[in-house]
């Protein structure tokens, strides 16, 4: 198998078992651990060095810049989700496992990830305020907001604040774009 093969082959898998372990943990415990996403991190960015040495950034998916490219895309990927972060929208681990994509697949597969990522987080967030009965609620509030033009959204009345277990929705976000962009390549 020459050694081109190999590291995609790696990279795969090791992106898999990434997505996998963290939308399960993301269920069962609500975090997206560091022992997931560091190890990934690390990985990702050898596997760009041994595909490509130093490189540079490549801006077609599924072609590896080298080690790079990889830096660029953990760059992105956790910069994109700090700002999320501040902005109180995911969680810290959130922020760990994209930069963890980017990584692994490099710059262009990143901002792909994080495109997909957010449609399927955003279909995620109305499944779950549907099911806790309050879309409707839920609708005219940010109607309402909306037209307001205030710089600061209404207090929250009852029911306290629903969040969406986002690393669920970087899993599955991910490997959607993994099969649009990565695997016709």
């Amino acid at each position: 198998m020459p050694v081109d093969a190999l590291v995609e082959l790696i990279g795969v898998v090791v992106l898999f078992a990434t997505l996998l372990v963290a939308a399960i943990t993301d269920i069962l415990h609500r975090k997206v651990y560091n022992w997931t996403t560091y190890p990934a991190v690390i990985v990702g960015l050898g596997l760009g060095f041994a595909a490509g040495g130093w490189g540079s950034v490549a801006l077609q998916p599924a072609a590896s810049g080298g080690l790079l490219d990889h830096l660029a895309g953990f760059a992105c990927g956790f910069g994109v989700f700090c700002i999320a972060y501040f902005g109180k929208g995911v969680g810290p681990g959130d922020v760990k496992l994209m930069g963890a994509i980017g990584a692994i697949g490099g710059l262009a597969f990143a901002i792909h990830a994080m495109f997909w990522s957010a449609l399927v987080g955003a279909v995620l967030a109305v499944w779950v305020v549907a099911l806790r009965g309050r879309l409707g609620h839920r609708l005219r509030s940010s109607v309402r907001y909306a037209l307001s033009l205030r710089a600061s959204p209404p207090a929250e009345e009852s029911g306290g604040a629903l969040t969406v277990p986002y690393g669920v929705a970087i899993s599955f976000g991910t490997l959607l774009a993994w099969f649009l962009v990565e695997l016709p390549a």
